[in-house]
């Protein structure tokens, strides 16, 4: 037996200038993960974002629970039934891996992915292609269910995984091209997406678990160990939804020196309550605007 919540929103972020816009020339744009259900609407005329909201909720087996708390997010959100321009779904954390795409056969996405991944009963396995400069293709697999379940609420077609908005996200960011190397840490719940650069060239990219702010430190300075980086001299971007006196970001602080927040992509506009949130909130959910 289903249990009804009123689901309200953990960030709701809006002004008037969502009521005078004509929202059938927006993109909304969708992220999905375990425990959580986010929007934003993209203007691409003016390249600005109007509204945000995310919803969260505990997540259990994805395809019961989250599946359901998802529902009720639509009986709750009469926004999310506009007719606009495009959706686009971001499916963040389900299982993935990254191909050069000179490698790449699209007749083996499902051998690339189980050779890291078992394979999942209810699992549809796609991939992006990313365009240059990144050319890289990013294969993952997605409940089926949940799947369905938003294609047909939201009649669309167009799905992405949330680290390849990221992937083309951080070219942009002034050090991508740092030398000594870069690290992008996004703090999702749980768990943090991990993306390290040396001169631009990708070196890793990985998600891993985290409980406390040490764990975050470990997979972090393991990583650049690994990669024959010295975490010393490394600069080390953190984002997502975390205060500034947060665990990860106290402990962060006390072993890389060089650490600093995201900031927001600066080729887009924001209304005014986005630009009073801090900056490395919602970094990977602006980052869809780059995939329409």
């Amino acid at each position: 037996m289903s249990v009804t919540y009123n689901m309200q929103p953990a960030f709701a972020v809006d002004d008037a200038s969502l009521l005078e816009t004509d929202l059938t020339t927006c993109h909304l744009l969708v992220m999905v993960g375990q425990g959580t259900f986010s929007y934003v609407v993209f203007d691409p005329v003016g390249g600005k974002f109007l509204a945000l909201k995310s919803y969260n909720f505990q997540p259990q087996k994805l395809a019961v629970a989250d599946l359901e708390m998802i529902e009720q997010v639509f009986d709750a959100d009469r926004l999310l039934f506009t007719a606009f321009r495009s959706v686009l779904i971001a499916f963040d954390g389900a299982d993935g891996t990254l191909v050069p795409e000179k490698q790449y056969n699209s007749q083996l996405k499902k051998d690339y992915l189980h050779l890291a991944y078992p394979e999942k009963l209810q699992e549809v396995v796609m991939a992006d292609i990313l365009p240059p400069p990144v050319s890289i293709v990013n294969i993952y697999s997605v409940d089926k269910d949940l799947l369905g379940f938003l294609r047909k609420e939201f009649s669309t077609d167009r799905i992405v995984h949330a680290h390849s908005a990221l992937l083309q996200a951080y070219p942009y960011d002034f050090d991508f091209r740092n030398y000594d190397g870069v690290a992008y840490v996004a703090v999702q719940r749980n768990r943090f997406t991990l993306t390290i650069y040396m001169g631009g060239k990708l070196l890793n990219q990985q998600e891993l678990p985290w409980q406390t702010g040490l764990d975050v430190v470990y997979h972090l300075v393991n990583a650049l160990r690994l990669l024959g980086l010295d975490e010393q001299r490394v600069k080390v971007k953190l984002g997502g939804v975390l205060p500034n006196d947060s665990d990860i970001h106290r402990e962060l602080h006390k072993f890389l020196p060089n650490l600093e927040w995201m900031q927001r992509l600066p080729e887009f506009q924001y209304i005014g309550k986005m630009l009073e949130m801090p900056g490395h909130y919602f970094h990977n959910l602006y980052a869809l605007a780059l995939c329409v």
